[in-house]
């Protein structure tokens, strides 16, 4: 992989339909996003075996989103009391968009007000449907 390849993360991105639709739109003022898609393993270790073996299970799709209080965008409030899931992705970077996780996810919202920092807010999501990676394949 070539060092043009790499990317920082200022250009990263966070789009939702909080009607479950099809037309995600940027969500204003975020600053992260983390995606965990550990599987579950199962120990089928058996007698005389080496060492422990394991085997693979499904992915557990999950993450969380952080950023600063906008009053002028209400999507990760509107879609945690929704009620049902939304369309999520995440683009790594806007300079290739093409590149992105997405699928539907059940969002949780919170927001942190300090009298001595910025007014923040945190989504936390899991999977609500098959989650891919796109472009699919090299």
């Amino acid at each position: 992989m070539a060092a043009t390849d790499r990317r920082h993360g200022k250009k990263g991105s966070v789009e939702m339909d909080p009607t479950g639709g099809t037309t995600a739109v940027a969500v204003a003022s975020l600053s992260k996003w983390s995606l965990s898609m550990a599987t579950d393993k199962v120990d089928v270790t058996c007698f005389g075996d080496a060492n422990k073996i394991y085997v693979v299970g499904l992915a557990d799709v999950k993450g969380s989103i952080d950023g600063f209080w906008d009053k002028t965008d209400r999507t990760l409030f509107e879609v945690a009391l929704g009620g049902k899931p939304a369309l999520l992705k995440l683009i790594p970077c806007t300079d290739d968009p093409t590149y992105l996780f997405t699928g539907m996810a059940y969002v949780d919202s919170s927001i942190d007000v300090s009298a001595t920092g910025a007014v923040s807010i945190k989504g936390d999501f899991v999977a609500a449907g098959d989650w891919t990676m796109e472009p699919v394949g090299p």
